[in-house]
């Protein structure tokens, strides 16, 4: 038997209710049907967002349901991020510059694809850590959409050194190649992950990111206390933030993120101011580490 997870309560959904929703595969641990629902019964809204487990295979099929179904629009999750590229009518200049696309709005029967990780992402590191990248040194574990999100927001930030380490090291090189294009001058580089260069890198850093699925899963490499440290994850305190906190460093997890990140796409769906505070009220009410 499968169980749906239960909506607000006070949520009423109707003949004239507008679909929203997110696409990837797993969306189990999802938040944000959570995290939207709840701001849409607080506001009175008649919208409702549906998590829909979408495989690969079935990307496109899903992708034309927005029209057929006349969704307002989705989020889009791991491992759809960029390979739902080609099956959008147009993409943002922030979405192409880092080619990965996390929100989708259709109008008029066009789909249009955007990015609000980066954003999302840089003003949670601002605000919530607090931390500025500014003329800073960092290594990200990492290549997927998170990752790409990831390195231009730091970039547009005026980091100084950024190095991307991936098991494996052609993914890295390739992201670094598309940062390239945008930041040729940047100090980017990309290295395989291991223990031994990670422990290097991290002896010159000033802010360790986690922007894949599962981190790190050796915890034998000393993080330095002055290190920042940020995880992408944002359903659970994960092993690096438990292990970074242990060793006396600053650290931030993936909620703050992903309240920026959806308040964002919120707007784009409503034409709305977005309720940041709503967002991150109905999270913390319902959290649990």
């Amino acid at each position: 038997m499968i169980l749906a997870q239960p909506m607000t309560p006070s949520l009423h959904v109707k003949g004239t209710t507008k679909l929203v929703g997110i696409f990837g595969d797993p969306v189990t641990y999802t938040l944000s049907p959570r995290m939207h629902n709840s701001v849409f019964s607080e506001l009175h809204l008649d919208f409702v967002y549906v998590p829909f487990q979408v495989r690969e295979k079935d990307l496109k099929k899903a992708v034309e349901a927005i029209r057929s179904l006349q969704m307002v629009g989705v989020n889009v999750t791991i491992p759809h991020k960029q390979t739902v590229i080609p099956h959008l009518d147009e993409i943002s200049p922030l979405a192409q510059k880092i080619g990965a696309v996390n929100t989708i709005v259709h109008r008029n029967g066009r789909l249009m694809g955007h990015n609000t990780d980066a954003p999302g992402f840089l003003t949670s590191l601002r605000e919530d850590g607090p931390f500025d990248p500014e003329n800073k040194r960092a290594v990200l574990l990492g290549s997927g959409g998170t990752a790409h999100a990831i390195s231009v927001a730091l970039l547009d930030a005026g980091i100084q050194n950024l190095v991307i380490l991936n098991r494996t090291l052609e993914r890295a090189q390739e992201l670094v190649r598309r940062l390239k294009k945008s930041y040729g001058s940047r100090d980017i580089s990309a290295e395989s992950l291991s223990v031994p260069v990670l422990k290097e890198s991290l002896e010159r850093a000033d802010i360790l990111l986690n922007a894949t699925p599962t981190g790190i899963d050796s915890l034998t490499v000393p993080i330095p206390p002055h290190l920042f440290v940020f995880d992408a994850v944002y359903a659970k305190v994960t092993p690096l933030l438990t292990w970074a906190k242990q060793a006396g460093a600053v650290t931030l997890g993936g909620l703050g993120m992903l309240v920026h990140q959806g308040a964002l796409s919120f707007s784009l769906w409503t034409g709305l101011e977005p309720p940041v505070q709503l967002m991150k009220k109905s999270l913390e009410a319902n959290h649990v580490e």
